[in-house]
């Protein structure tokens, strides 16, 4: 743009960055999360738009001319937390080392001081272009001035203003007026919000024109009932006249100096980098692009000094640890060498001596589409500093294709390599690359980093796919879709040529390297540097042994469970269609609807996309309105567990190894929980008559036993040593009846006295704390009214004075820091807690309650997978640790040396981290897992 004034709206950016990023620190503590996306920000701007002229400007207290108009103006609003406080006074420096004019004007608003300088710039015949999200901003929009929102990558001109507010930008202070605002105390009319304010000026023209023809006013697509929609203007007729006056934005400041002191001139590179390598932005420097000849900066010409101490409020809760960030603080840029491609032995000899004087190498393995356990090793590509990166294909087939290296020799070549502990190795996805490793005869030992868990600790929620780690990073990294296609017209790599497919994989492996660096040093300024090295990165390892293991299971246990559960589907299906008077589908979704709620009349719960819904969750709604309900439910739940185990067990059965290999997910879960697909173990019931049944199908070999060793109540015991509640804490120490002793407490009646139905409430109030349940939810397990469940959570809440403290707590200290943190340091983000969406904000602060619970626990059974694994490799090297569902853990080993292993089993677990109250694993022993 020529002649363009580029205005930002530093704080505001600067409080959006600080709640939607997850914060940074410093090294010596410091937070400066937010003050390094408004540092981006300004980079991206100056990089993309090369403004010819830019100015920032920053609040500086609250309007004195809107507070004498309304003293309520803005008094409700909530005190910076102090870690922004802290970053909205450093802002200053962060303008000045980029050379920006900066406005900061005591007791005048930011909002009006860019109206002013906007105006300034449009009477002198420049184009604006405001930096900012503000919707009061909006108003300024035209042909000539744009809204830029650089957090969304939005550009708002007159179009999209109507398009977002109905309304002209020009009418949207009207809109602003009726709607009014309840952070900044705006009045505006109680009951119409921004459908109706809009709707209104819409059919109106005008705000002045609404009032002049308050009586003829309809009732527009939005509204209902216009009679008391004119009844609530005209009551607030005055407060609606102070709403607009407080809306309107000051064009005609006083401020001081010129159009030309605007002028875009070059930072001071010194200036720069001392303030962004004080707050350790060192890699930001790379991104900015310093002239040659650098001038002088301009100073900034606003007559004032910020003052914040208006924002701050005493520290009610410090954060242990920031919380992490998915940005790296630069792009991360690839050296520019082309592959080398190894095809002689020569070649590869010197590739050898070249990676093993290398302090750290990167690993990529090419392999077909199999699962990793039984894929076919097409090609291995290795990046290294120093050396030109090196692709070593082994089955590339095509016609024309060169020769290449013997795969049997290479992989020989590469063992000591890939098994030595150094050089250090970065590899994405490492328990895939092990598998596939293992599948050769080879082991990969010496692994320090990988892309795939570094990602997912700082954003358990963020694809985790290299290629996808590598675009929120700045990079272009191609996935395997974009060198193969899709579809029926994929093409095989190993039909791939040579010389793309270096540069596919080559291209990984330099990514893998500096991604993986760079995601390190995130993960350890957020505080989970050991969960890294000393949980996720180990515990890899683990689950690729236990996926090459597999365990065996009984066909014939299978057929005759499934014979059997095949009986009672048909007189479950025979029950169903003598209730409705016809045949049915009970798997399908059309046929349910339309007995449900067609045929049967019955009240509709819920609907989706494709119409009212029937699942689970609504059936159990409408069971006590019709008996017909409970066979169906009955009916779909036997179906799955027979689709999914019965039926499908024997077809996952590997004809090599006559075992199934279950795969276990490590990046699944937001909370840490493991879980396993092909089969999905996580759902077989645990308690019930037919889960152990299909469990029975699962056994142990000739000669060997099952040991299974199952976490008593842990995530009870992780409330007590987070809560430190005494009643909690004094029960498990006592090795008493937890829900027993729950029940004498909220009942008011000796242990001795507590009848079986106290105690099942007892237990259902314990195990629902770990998932943040309500009464609702308490209601629904129990089948009891939600006031009598809420009844009971009061009184337990009194009783256990200590837990309730720690449940309100956990929601604080989300809110304060933005998320959740578990026991080992674990982070989840929890930006729905500020959600203006009631239900969104409660499920928010239903997480922020139990991940700490469930994530703790999650924590625990993975240390105790590892040392568990450590004790088999040393102890029982004929021991092999098979499955893990929810807090249990299988292994199965020689017979004679079964009650010895069951004694290793109880002691590693129960002693693999301190808590408050003692850990306690029941360990069972038997030749199929339902008997241990």
């Amino acid at each position: 743009m020529s002649e363009t004034l580029f205005l930002v709206d530093g704080s505001g950016f600067i409080h959006r960055a600080f709640h939607a990023l997850p914060p940074l620190t410093t090294r010596a503590g410091e937070p400066s999360g937010a003050l390094f996306g408004f540092a981006s920000m300004l980079i991206r701007l100056e990089n993309d738009h090369h403004p010819t002229h830019l100015a920032c400007v920053l609040d500086a207290g609250i309007s004195v001319a809107r507070r004498e108009k309304f003293p309520a103006y803005k008094a409700n609003r909530t005190p910076a937390r102090p870690e922004l406080v802290t970053q909205l006074r450093r802002a200053p420096e962060i303008v000045k080392a980029f050379g920006v004019p900066l406005f900061a004007v005591p007791d005048v608003e930011a909002d009006d001081v860019i109206a002013t300088l906007a105006r300034r710039a449009l009477d002198g015949g420049m184009k604006v272009v405001i930096v900012s999200s503000d919707k009061d901003l909006m108003q300024l929009v035209s042909s000539e001035l744009s809204l830029v929102d650089t957090m969304k990558n939005v550009r708002f001109g007159p179009a999209e203003v109507e398009a977002k507010f109905g309304v002209p930008p020009e009418r949207l202070g009207d809109v602003l007026a009726l709607m009014g605002d309840a952070v900044d105390n705006v009045p505006g009319v109680p009951g119409i919000g921004p459908k109706t304010a809009s709707a209104l000026i819409q059919q109106a023209g005008s705000l002045e024109n609404l009032y002049a023809h308050l009586d003829t006013i309809v009732a527009p697509g939005t509204m209902r009932g216009a009679d008391r929609v004119r009844a609530l203007l005209a009551e607030h007729r005055d407060a609606v006249k102070l709403s607009r006056e407080l809306v309107t934005l000051e064009e005609h400041l006083p401020l001081e100096g010129t159009l030309e002191d605007l002028r875009r001139r070059p930072p001071d590179r010194d200036t720069m980098e001392k303030t962004l390598r004080a707050l350790e932005f060192d890699r930001l420097l790379e991104r900015m692009r310093f002239p040659s000849t650098p001038t002088a900066a301009l100073p900034a010409p606003a007559p004032a000094q910020l003052s914040m101490d208006m924002l701050a409020r005493p520290a009610s809760a410090q954060v242990s640890a920031p919380a992490p960030t998915t940005l790296v603080e630069s792009a991360v840029a690839l050296p520019d060498a082309p592959p080398r491609i190894v095809t002689t032995t020569e070649a590869l000899t010197t590739l050898i001596a070249d990676l093993s004087s290398a302090e750290e190498i990167a690993i990529a393995l090419e392999c077909d589409e199999a699962p990793p356990r039984r894929a076919t090793l097409i090609g291995i590509a290795f990046a290294a500093d120093g050396i030109a990166p090196a692709y070593l294909p082994f089955a590339h087939r095509y016609l024309g294709a060169p020769a290449q290296l013997a795969i049997a020799d290479t992989l020989a070549a590469l063992g000591p390599l890939l098994a030595a502990r150094s050089p250090k190795k970065r590899v994405h996805r490492s328990k895939d690359a092990r598998l596939a490793l293992a599948t050769c005869g080879l082991s990969l030992d010496g692994v320090i980093g990988d892309p795939e868990l570094g990602s997912y600790l700082l954003d358990p929620n963020a694809d985790s796919e290299l290629s996808a780690i590598a675009a929120r990073h700045a990079l272009t990294v191609d996935g395997r879709t974009q060198l193969c296609g899709t579809g029926r017209k994929a093409t095989p790599f190993e039909e791939i040529e040579i010389e793309r497919a270096a540069i596919y994989s080559t291209h990984r492996a330099q990514a893998t390297l500096a991604l993986d660096r760079a995601l390190a040093i995130a993960v350890e300024k957020s505080g989970m540097g050991n969960l890294l090295d000393d949980v996720e990165l180990p515990l890899a390892r683990v689950l690729a042994v236990m996926e090459r293991h597999g365990v065996r299971v009984d066909t014939s246990r299978l057929a005759s469970l499934g014979a059997e559960m095949q009986e009672s589907l048909d007189r479950l299906q025979a029950r169903v269609n003598a209730l409705a008077g016809y045949e049915l589908n009970l798997l399908s979704v059309q046929q349910l609807q339309h007995l449900l709620f067609e045929k049967l009349g019955l009240p509709p719960q819920r609907r989706t996309k494709t119409g009212l819904s029937v699942d689970a969750e609504v059936l159990e709604e409408l069971a006590p309105l019709n008996p017909i309900i409970e066979p169906i439910l009955e009916y779909r739940l036997l179906s799955k567990l027979k689709g999914t185990y019965v039926d499908a067990l024997p077809r996952l059965i590997d004809v090599r190894t006559g075992r199934v290999h279950t795969s276990f997910n490590q990046v699944d879960t937001a909370t840490g929980r493991l879980s396993s697909s092909d089969p999905n173990l996580q759902n077989i019931p645990i308690r019930s008559e037919l889960g152990m049944k299909i469990r029975a199908a699962f056994i142990a070999d000739d000669g060997n036993l099952l040991v299974a060793a199952d976490y008593s109540q842990i995530e009870l015991r992780v409330v007590a040593h987070l809560s430190k509640d005494p009643l909690l804490v004094d029960s498990f120490t006592k090795r008493q009846d937890v829900h027993a002793r729950t029940a004498s407490e909220v009942f008011g009646v000796p242990a001795e006295s507590v009848t079986r139905e106290q105690r099942t409430i007892a237990k259902a109030i314990n195990y629902g704390l770990a998932y943040g349940q309500g009464d609702y939810g308490l209601s629904r397990v129990l089948g009891i009214h939600r006031a009598e469940a809420a009844k009971y959570i009061a009184s337990y809440m009194l009783r256990y004075a200590g837990v309730a403290r720690f449940m309100h707590s956990l929601i604080s200290e989300a809110q304060h820091q933005g998320g959740a943190r578990t026991l080992l340091g674990r982070w989840r983000a929890l930006p729905d807690l500020e959600a203006r969406n009631r239900n969104a904000r409660n499920a928010a602060e239903r997480m922020a309650r139990n991940t700490p619970i469930q994530g703790a626990a999650a924590d625990l059974m993975k240390l105790a997978m590892i040392r568990v694994e450590e004790r088999l490799e040393k102890d029982f090297p004929s021991a092999r640790m098979l499955l893990t569902v929810h807090d249990e853990l299988v292994v199965e080993a020689p017979s004679a040396e079964c009650e010895s292993l069951a004694a290793m089993l109880k002691h590693v677990m129960e002693n693999v981290y301190p808590l408050d109250v003692p850990l306690e694993v029941d360990v069972g022993v038997g030749s199929d897992w339902s008997a241990c």
